[in-house]
């Protein structure tokens, strides 16, 4: 459903995802880094789902930026670990406790960014789009051009992120078209990434519904191929393997001038 739907009923649900990321047809190192986490409590034959999922684009060329990605999500990983899944384990998870953990989690993931940047010298960084679903719930954060789709299961693709961008504010502007945006000369201009300097992400919770799907993806996958793609593969596909499957292979058929990387996350009927 769209994130400002009314909430639905709360049936029984799990969680199905799959992921894919390849280098390309033009890099010779993949500096994308992808984080797929997920944990169901079943009790009196009723699954309680949880998944953190995340799409890290490095960025600096030679500058490690595969360090930057790789650093991003195994911070994630590792706060999610000691607190996220402890506190939903213990059954004393609350929304508010998400939100928090969100924000506090992306500040000391930056903060360990930065670190390492100081420490070698170099300008590397990294985008960010993250998710946790707990049930039907999701919250959203990212920082950067890194993206997440939604593909209601009755209804159009939607944007659920905007890129921190310089096109994307053009966009915005109405100075340019989307169209014009694709091709701009100034298209990989990121004003907002992980590494900078108290870098705020934007953090959006909405509601899903049985048979909704999530797209996580970076620009390797969005800059190649159109919106109206992304969602007829991934509507057609008979599950999340098989769409991230044909996203990437979409994306390589298209040029592949970045590295691609895909997850998508599928609410499903228990």
């Amino acid at each position: 459903m769209t994130p400002d739907s009314p909430a639905p009923s709360n049936p029984s649900v799990m969680l199905s995802s799959a992921h894919r990321t390849h280098i390309g047809q033009t890099r010779k190192v993949n500096q994308d880094s992808l984080l797929v986490m997920e944990v169901d409590r079943v009790n009196l034959s009723r699954p309680n789902p949880l998944g953190v999922y995340a799409v890290a684009d490095g960025l600096g060329g030679q500058q490690a930026g595969e360090v930057a990605s790789g650093l991003v999500v195994s911070t994630i990983a590792n706060c999610a670990q000691t607190e996220l899944f402890k506190w939903f384990l213990d059954g004393s998870l609350v929304e508010t406790d998400v939100l928090d953990w969100l924000r506090k989690t992306i500040a000391i993931t930056n903060q360990m960014v930065q670190d390492r940047r100081g420490e070698a010298g170099n300008n590397m960084d990294s985008t960010l789009v993250m998710i946790v679903v707990e049930g039907q719930r999701v919250h959203v954060a990212h920082v950067g051009d890194s993206r997440v789709y939604l593909l209601p299961n009755a209804g159009s693709l939607e944007r659920v992120t905007y890129d921190h961008s310089l096109v994307e504010q053009l966009v915005l502007a109405r100075q340019i078209t989307p169209a014009q945006a694709r091709k701009h000369p100034q298209k990989n201009v990121i004003y907002r990434t992980m590494g900078q300097k108290d870098v705020e992400p934007e953090i959006r919770p909405f509601q899903l519904e049985p048979g909704d799907r999530l797209v996580l993806c970076c620009d390797g996958l969005h800059g190649m191929i159109e919106d109206e793609q992304i969602e007829a593969i991934t509507r057609e596909a008979a599950s999340p393997a098989e769409a991230v499957r044909k996203l990437v292979d979409a994306a390589n058929e298209a040029g592949g001038s970045d590295n691609i990387s895909v997850i998508v996350v599928e609410i499903v009927t228990a």
